[in-house]
């Protein structure tokens, strides 16, 4: 998907606000007729309890089924979340559309402000005490690769990785490079939530590595398991 809007002019501005607000109440909307089902109750009742930061994970293509699940369970309930946006004009949409929320975005990806966007969302960690939520396989593939960064920011922080998974029984898939799941209306979604994961600091190297390999089949692992549900 690509927005095409010139966010530098006034009437540019306008229709990404726009285009926001009409993302919030569609999806707000259509997932009114879903019937979501949770695995992993106890792991997220733990999570509003404590309040303590998590790096909240899922794949790309599941990012619609998240939106809405992590809005309503969530954020409704008191988490206070950070948002990882690439600095794209999409990812200018994205801002304007959590924003509605109340959800704070830091801009940035692997090939734009990747720096510059590591050091914010660990001072969100660390200074705010906010969950980040950073898609591993974002902003543009290679889709279901575990980047590295997600596992830096854990070590960096401290704070462990929340993997989810999401499935819904029927859908749209869209024309992007993801092929974005959309949820039909009245489908049976399903949301995997899997234990915290841990990252030492001192982990380098091929050990390193082994531990993303790890964290990229866990989450295969936890979408496969929503998957089944659907079926």
């Amino acid at each position: 998907m690509s927005i095409k809007v010139d966010k530098r002019t006034r009437s540019g501005r306008f229709l990404l606000s726009l285009a926001a607000w009409l993302g919030r109440t569609l999806l707000a909307l259509l997932g009114a007729t879903w019937r979501v089902e949770i695995e992993g109750k106890e792991t997220l009742a733990r999570l509003l309890a404590d309040k303590k930061p998590h790096i909240l994970s899922f794949w790309h293509n599941r990012t619609v089924i998240a939106a809405y699940f992590l809005s309503r369970q969530l954020l409704k309930k008191g988490l206070n979340i950070t948002l990882l946006a690439s600095q794209s004009r999409d990812g200018e949409l994205v801002t304007r559309l959590v924003a509605g929320w109340g959800v704070e975005t830091v801009r940035g990806s692997a090939t734009r402000g990747g720096r510059e966007a590591l050091r914010g969302i660990f001072k969100a960690i660390t200074q705010k005490g906010s969950s980040p939520l950073v898609v591993p396989d974002g902003p543009q593939g290679p889709l279901y690769g575990f980047k590295a960064g997600a596992a830096v920011l854990a070590q960096m922080s401290g704070a462990p990785i929340l993997p989810m998974g999401f499935a819904a029984s029927s859908s749209w898939r869209l024309k992007s490079w993801d092929k974005l799941i959309v949820p039909r209306p009245f489908s049976r979604v399903v949301v995997v939530v899997g234990e915290p994961q841990y990252l030492a600091k001192d982990l380098a190297g091929e050990v390193f590595e082994q531990e993303r390999l790890r964290l990229e089949a866990l989450l295969a692992e936890l979408t496969s398991r929503a998957e089944a549900a659907t079926a």
